[in-house]
């Protein structure tokens, strides 16, 4: 695809201009991630699905350190439900161990994060309960992740060679110690009621500080 299509894509996404695109993808123009990325905070559902139709993979990860384009849509329920509807897995992930549960379990409201677990997303993929820990979610949500078998003393990529490898020089650790690190006693009390073990170790020695 020359530059020039390239820039006319880019424009006729950001300004929503549904019949420029249908004629690019005609010229042979592809959408790139930043396009339809584009597309899915303009809820523009009708060129995301003139996207797809041309093939676009909607389960590609954004990063390696980003996971898939419905990440995007968590902000807004009706966009998360479409993304589903159109083939976005809850638990597509990039090369590290991330997914849309991740993103969700950081940022989205309960009511998206509940969705995404009735549309089969599953706690086994994603650190969710540390993302959620990390970014003091409500313990609505915390319990919520519990529920569905996360677990308290689960040390973060443990389960995932490759991201486990890459990020253990930065001190992998439990739920416990993204609380103790952020210094929130309710959260620290929260987990420690659930089970959370304070003698586990992070991956650089260190005991979560987590004197009330």
């Amino acid at each position: 695809m020359n530059e020039d299509m390239f820039e006319r894509m880019k424009i006729a996404v950001q300004t929503d201009q549904l019949l420029d695109v249908v004629d690019l993808l005609r010229e042979g123009a592809k959408p790139t991630m930043t396009d339809f990325v584009q597309a899915i905070k303009n809820k523009s559902f009708p060129i995301l699905e003139l996207f797809l139709n041309d093939g676009f993979d909607i389960n590609q990860q954004i990063k390696d350190d980003y996971p898939p384009p419905l990440s995007y849509a968590l902000c807004d329920m009706e966009t998360t439900k479409w993304m589903i509807d159109h083939g976005a897995l809850p638990n597509a992930r990039c090369k590290f161990d991330m997914t849309p549960l991740s993103i969700a379990a950081a940022f989205a409201t309960q009511e998206v994060i509940q969705y995404l677990f009735d549309a089969g997303a599953s706690v086994k993929f994603g650190q969710p309960l540390h993302y959620a820990v990390q970014r003091r979610r409500s313990k609505e949500i915390l319990e919520l992740i519990i529920q569905k078998g996360a677990s308290v003393n689960a040390v973060m990529f443990q389960d995932d060679p490759v991201s486990f490898l890459h990020f253990e020089c930065l001190g992998l650790g439990t739920p416990l110690h993204e609380a103790a690190r952020s210094k929130n006693k309710d959260l620290i009390k929260f987990l420690l009621e659930k089970g959370a073990d304070p003698t586990i170790k992070d991956t650089r020695g260190r005991l979560p500080e987590v004197s009330m």
